[in-house]
């Protein structure tokens, strides 16, 4: 059986660690979890995550009352309307959010190796 994989999106002005935050509680209660979690810079965060493919409804709906607007950009398999019709199996997913804000570029300072 192919396993599915959910592709959401979302564009927000909030705090970037409020919202990872919120994201982490929604796949709690969903009895979800982060498989990995990508921050680059200040702008842009990518999450990936496994959730049950009936609690896919209450995932986004959490993510809805946080105010995250999400689109949903799955291609093969369906997408938000078909994955919780799948019951017990396990989805993976990914939700990419780009952060709105006029603060500068966050820096990482990157030791040299010697070498």
């Amino acid at each position: 059986m192919k396993r599915h994989h959910l592709v959401l999106q979302a564009i927000t002005s909030q705090d970037r660690h409020l919202v990872a935050r919120q994201i982490q509680d929604a796949l709690t209660l969903t009895q979800g979890w982060v498989e990995d979690a990508r921050f680059y810079s200040n702008k842009m965060t990518t999450i990936r995550f496994t959730l049950v493919a009936r609690e896919v409804p209450v995932f986004v709906a959490k993510l809805h009352e946080c105010g995250l607007a999400i689109d949903d950009l799955t291609r093969e398999g369906g997408g938000l309307s078909t994955v919780s019709a799948q019951g017990d199996v396990e989805i993976s997913g990914s939700i990419q959010i780009t952060f709105l804000h006029n603060d500068p570029d966050l820096k990482q300072i990157i030791p040299a190796v010697p070498g």
